[in-house]
């Protein structure tokens, strides 16, 4: 008899697992193995239903078939005892391994660092995380004591391994960086020296933050960063990374591709001095309007046009000119409605201009932004092709998708910490953690959040012998995608 095992749903939402037999087109089951609501039970019922095959196709009778009975197998033979995830544990610490990062940590924080990866929580949940799920055991107390003691050697290093990872891995040479900037709030309201109020990413006015600036490979693998106070202008973190970047690693020739936002007349001067090219986002709304006028004149109407005038890079683009037209149309609209009121709650409205005694529409900036419908501009110092310079600047998303696994799928936020260097460990514990990640997506072509999944759906089940008293592990059955993440690790 071909005995299969097959996971379907319920009609009450859960996992239901079977051993059926397939027949002249059909789906007959042999045994219902169980239900169970999450996938640590979907793992175990599916290791009971692979005893179950196993246990009847050599107890096979000769006369006739004769199912075993459901409980001879699993319940009176073995007691289940746990699941747990060693091979998530295994195939990141192969990582950590592999980035040279377990040089530099003690054993504490080179878990700190896996249970960052697959269950970011407070320091007491991911204690009770690595020692409920992976058997690893931590002192809390040790944990505590640590965690302040933040070094800048250590951060130093971690950064020097993530750069060979770089050049070993992605073939990194420095000639081109992404840099861009995130903040990370608390959920206290209360102040402290590191964590300032200032201009929130997360629209969270007015709430304590951090500034975190983030250099990145074309590929997107995070190679240097920096912390800076809540109330750090953006545009002024830029320069002291840039520099301290391009000081610590020698580098002679350096190109970086950055948002509008980095950049002010004081950047693009030091950029000079310094002899670092620059590729950014051009704010075409404060360009003169001559300019203006030149970019209506030669730009053509024309999906991927372009127009280079001195070190302005201009494109039009049908997609963004959809976009910004309805944005446009939808702010016009709110101004109209509000046009001759006068309230201070209308100053956020983009087409309201404030009068002596009331708020009329801005006919000349609709006007204005009607003709920069659909266009980009790019500024750079570099003699390229329009499309290279335009190819390098697309390539923030890949920064920007960074910061989404920072702050989504490894939960960055919220930070269960107050003091500067407690705030300093958790960053880097991220940042590794960030590297790791970002390393398993580019290698095997997947989301971070698949091949968690993947990885943790691997189970580790211990069962006891009723008879010895033995311990029996087993793990689950390897698929292909799985193979090729171990792979990956080594």
């Amino acid at each position: 008899m071909n005995l299969k095992t097959r996971i379907t749903k319920t009609s009450s939402g859960n996992t239901a697992v079977q051993v059926v037999h397939y027949a002249n087109r059909k789906v007959n089951v042999v045994k219902h193995i169980g239900t169970a609501s999450d996938q640590n039970g979907v793992c175990v019922l599916k290791q009971q239903a692979s005893i179950w095959i196993q246990e009847e196709l050599k107890q096979k009778p000769l006369f006739g078939e004769k199912l075993i009975d459901e409980n001879k197998i699993f319940n009176d033979q073995y007691i289940f005892k746990k699941v747990q995830l060693t091979f998530a544990y295994e195939v990141l610490n192969n990582l950590l391994q592999k980035f040279n990062f377990n040089l530099h940590l003690n054993h504490l924080m080179q878990n700190l660092v896996i249970a960052q990866v697959l269950e970011n929580g407070s320091k007491r949940h991911m204690v009770r995380f690595l020692d409920e799920q992976m058997a690893i055991k931590l002192n809390l107390t040790r944990v505590y004591e640590w965690f302040p003691k933040y070094k800048e050697s250590l951060k130093d290093s971690i950064l020097k391994e993530a750069i060979s990872v770089a050049k070993r891995e992605f073939k990194f040479n420095f000639s081109f960086v992404l840099y861009d900037v995130t903040t990370l709030y608390f959920e206290s309201f209360k102040e402290y020296d590191f964590q300032k109020p200032g201009f929130s990413k997360d629209n969270k006015a007015n709430q304590p933050q951090i500034v975190i600036g983030l250099v990145v490979t074309p590929e997107g693998f995070p190679v240097h960063y920096d912390v800076f106070p809540g109330n750090t202008f953006e545009g002024h973190t830029f320069l002291e990374i840039v520099r301290s970047f391009k000081t610590k690693h020698d580098i002679k020739k350096l190109t970086v591709v950055a948002d509008a936002a980095m950049f002010s007349k004081l950047n693009f001067e030091e950029l000079k001095k310094e002899k670092i090219n620059y590729i950014v986002g051009a704010r075409l709304a404060n360009q003169k309007q001559s300019i203006l006028d030149s970019i209506e004149i030669n730009l053509k109407k024309e999906d991927q046009s372009t127009f280079k005038l001195n070190e302005l890079i201009v494109e039009y683009s049908q997609k963004r000119f959809n976009k910004d037209k309805r944005e446009l149309d939808k702010q016009v609209k709110k101004a109209r409605a509000e046009s001759g009121k006068y309230t201070t709650k209308l100053k956020k409205l983009k087409y309201l201009k404030n009068t002596q005694s009331t708020f009329l529409v801005d006919e000349d900036l609709i006007v204005k932004n009607t003709k920069l419908l659909g266009i980009k501009g790019y500024t750079t110092d570099l003699d390229l092709l329009d499309r290279e310079i335009i190819d390098y600047y697309h390539n923030l998303f890949k920064i920007e998708h960074a910061f989404r696994i920072s702050k989504s799928d490894l939960e960055v936020r919220p930070i269960f910490h107050h003091k500067e260097e407690s705030i300093k460990n958790h960053i880097l514990l991220c940042f590794m953690a960030l590297c790791i990640s970002v390393y398993m997506e580019l290698k095997v072509k997947m989301s971070i959040k698949e091949i968690l999944h993947q990885i943790r759906s691997v189970a580790e089940i211990h069962l006891e012998s009723r008879i010895t008293g033995n311990i029996l592990k087993t793990r689950s059955e390897l698929s292909t995608t799985v193979r090729e993440i171990l792979q990956m690790s080594y």
